[in-house]
């Protein structure tokens, strides 16, 4: 595999990698399991149900990226047109075709589709983000009590039918699940595991980019609508 990065950099220039916080624990698995050794860089990822200034991060990210890269690896999904927008500079972006990061933890679009649009999905790396329904329930127990927050939570999640834990193989399910528990509880929604699947992070790092599954942006060029629209996905809303 180092040689298959070599021949990557020698095609592509050198390569590092700006990542989503939710998603750092499955990249750093794929990453040790594959022996890649390409540097790392992350956005904190608590400004995703605010697409501005989650695009601002990820250009500030980009632009902060030393001059010796030549190719970034932008491991996030477009997160409600995020990407709209972002610029390349001088050098080659490359990130996968998804409209959020379920599609990066269950493997692909197709498989994300297929489950439909009735699900709330959760990983480690959603628990541990600043806002989502579990710390949103607690929080609105403290300055409410519990009767009001679980009428407030009943209501943000009435659209949805599963809270379904996607089991990536890289943190404890049972923990997550408890951690869960009492969302559950309080909305009536079952809690419910399903398969992940790492393959887009390992494709990415390996540079097999099949245009159907990644998109990869010239030096010089700007993430567009038109990029953002060139595949179909559900997203999760929240």
């Amino acid at each position: 595999l180092l040689w298959y990065h070599n021949v990557m950099e020698e095609e592509w220039g050198k390569t590092c990698i700006l990542a989503c916080e939710t998603l750092r624990s499955e990249l750093e698995f794929v990453m040790e399991s594959s022996g890649s050794r390409l540097t790392v860089f992350s956005v904190e990822s608590g400004k995703h149900l605010f697409p501005d200034k989650l695009r601002e991060a990820i250009q500030t990210g980009l632009d902060r990226i030393p001059e010796e890269y030549r190719t970034v690896l932008l491991l996030f999904g477009f997160c409600g047109n995020a990407m709209v927008g972002v610029t390349s500079g001088a050098r080659r972006v490359v990130l996968p075709k998804a409209a959020d990061c379920i599609p990066i933890f269950l493997g692909s679009r197709a498989i994300r589709n297929g489950y439909g649009a009735r699900r709330y999905f959760f990983t480690e790396g959603y628990l541990r983000a600043e806002s989502n329904p579990v710390s949103d329930y607690e929080h609105l127990i403290g300055r409410y009590g519990g009767i009001e927050a679980r009428e407030i939570m009943r209501e943000m999640l009435k659209y949805y039918e599963r809270l379904s834990i996607i089991d990536t193989g890289v943190f404890d399910v049972a923990e997550a699940r408890t951690a869960i528990t009492a969302l559950s509880k309080a909305t009536g929604i079952p809690v419910d595991v399903l398969p992940g699947d790492l393959r887009l992070i390992r494709m990415l790092i390996e540079g097999d980019w099949p245009s159907d599954e990644f998109l990869v942006i010239e030096p010089g060029a700007e993430i567009t609508l038109t990029d953002a629209m060139s595949f179909q996905s559900v997203s999760q809303i929240g």
